[in-house]
């Protein structure tokens, strides 16, 4: 590839610690199905409509009645004012004392909880702060996370709009009673074939916008790969910048050299700023080109699993904004909070990632190319590690169309690898 451009090095020494800028919230309407383990499927709401207070004007504040003046006193005009004069110093002064009180029983409370929670006074981590957890209930939970590409200056809807596609399509399933979880990645040009609209790509990324939002891409995983799915989590990909600048950066280990327009990442252990973390994630300037972003993607999970585990109460208070505006989900909030503190007992040797095998279509589709799954590798992949739960399936229901080459590997991979080639390129620098 020609490139004009002089390299850049991006930032990975430091990271900043305050957002950027100012991220475009977006505002999703549409409402998924949840599917149960049994394949039925239910209407659930994707959020509930946001109430916005107004403060009632001073004429409704007194229910209506206009208030009589009194006459005007006779009383000369200085000695009134001077009255007036000493009420108003009289409530100023009480309200100085009441908000001083008010910020040194704060302080006071701040102090007490993080001595009680930290017995040296030091932030508390998240695991300091939950002393008797309360862990998930469930033996297995399966959540359908997707990652939404708002990407500026890319219209994906037919009337010219910008309402993003699932570029990042991540099946989850959670094994709580055996305290293990197994990733699968399933790459965007996947062909979802033509019982849902897909906008003439041909591709899996644009079954959520075309149909019936995340729900119709929840009953696709279901029908095609016999996959349950019990929730869904979707995150605004332009909140990836704020959350790791929010951290402070991620330490992350980068296999090999990235060069890709003007911006270079070198080879090593390196704490990304958010600018440094968006280019990772996203380059996939690669000869394989998704497959392998996919690949490199899961350097950038194992750091921010990492980073996640050491977290404390005060990194979850500057982030809860971030996640408000960016994450939905129709995760009941307390099953959420439990299966936070079940994920944070699961050993990383425990964690296991894979993609989906898929073969390289032997036609452009509307001018596009697209990805095939390798049926037959894909049953056994997920008769093997994602069916603990019950028997194996004998045939799936994906689609497929002529293809050319070899199918990719599923590469499966555990996080403790991915932990300690990062240890190791971190002694090594």
């Amino acid at each position: 590839m020609n490139d004009s451009h002089q390299h850049r090095k991006l930032n990975t020494s430091s990271a900043s610690h305050g957002a950027s800028g100012t991220s475009r919230s977006s505002t999703g309407s549409s409402t998924g199905r949840k599917i149960n383990r049994s394949g039925a499927s239910s209407a659930s709401s994707s959020g509930a409509a946001r109430n916005v207070y107004r403060a009632p004007s001073p004429a409704a504040s007194s229910s209506g009645r206009t208030a009589s003046r009194p006459a005007a006193a006779h009383a000369p005009a200085p000695r009134r004012r001077k009255k007036k004069r000493g009420v108003l110093k009289t409530v100023l002064i009480s309200l100085c004392c009441f908000f001083g009180v008010l910020a040194v029983g704060l302080f006071g409370l701040y102090q007490w909880v993080v001595r009680s929670i930290s017995p040296e006074g030091g932030n508390p981590t998240i695991n300091e702060i939950i002393n008797t957890p309360t862990e998930y209930k469930g033996d297995v939970v399966n959540v359908l996370v997707c990652g939404i590409d708002y990407e500026e200056g890319r219209a994906y809807s037919g009337d010219g709009s910008n309402d993003g596609m699932t570029d990042m399509i991540m099946y989850v399933n959670f094994d709580v009673a055996n305290h293990k979880i197994n990733m699968l990645q399933i790459p965007r040009d996947t062909y979802p074939g033509e019982e849902y609209k897909h906008g003439n790509t041909g591709k899996i990324n644009a079954v959520a916008l075309h149909n019936d939002g995340i729900g119709s891409l929840m009953e696709l995983i279901y029908e095609q790969y016999k996959l349950p799915v019990d929730y869904y989590v979707t995150i605004d990909m332009q909140s990836l910048k704020e959350i790791v600048d929010l951290f402070g950066g991620i330490e992350v280990y980068i296999p090999k050299d990235i060069s890709y327009k003007g911006s270079t990442l070198e080879q090593g252990y390196r704490n990304l700023d958010g600018e440094a973390a968006e280019f990772f994630v996203r380059n996939r300037n690669y000869a394989q080109a998704d497959i392998a972003r996919l690949d490199m993607q899961r350097y950038f999970y194992q750091g921010l699993f990492a980073r996640i585990r050491t977290a404390t109460v005060w990194d979850l208070a500057k982030l809860a904004p971030v996640a408000l505006k960016y994450v939905e989900t129709n995760i009941p909030m307390d099953e959420l909070i439990s299966m936070g503190v079940s994920f944070l007992k699961v050993d990383s040797a425990n964690i296991m990632m894979c993609k989906l095998p898929t073969y390289s279509a032997a036609q452009r589709y509307n001018d596009q190319s697209h990805l095939i799954c390798d049926v037959a590798k894909t049953t056994d992949l997920l008769n093997e590690y994602f069916r603990t739960y019950g028997g194996p399936v004998d045939q799936l229901d994906v689609p497929t169309l002529a293809t050319v080459g070899e199918s990719t590997d599923p590469n499966v991979q555990y996080m403790g690898q991915l932990d300690t080639e990062a240890e190791t390129g971190q002694a090594a620098g």
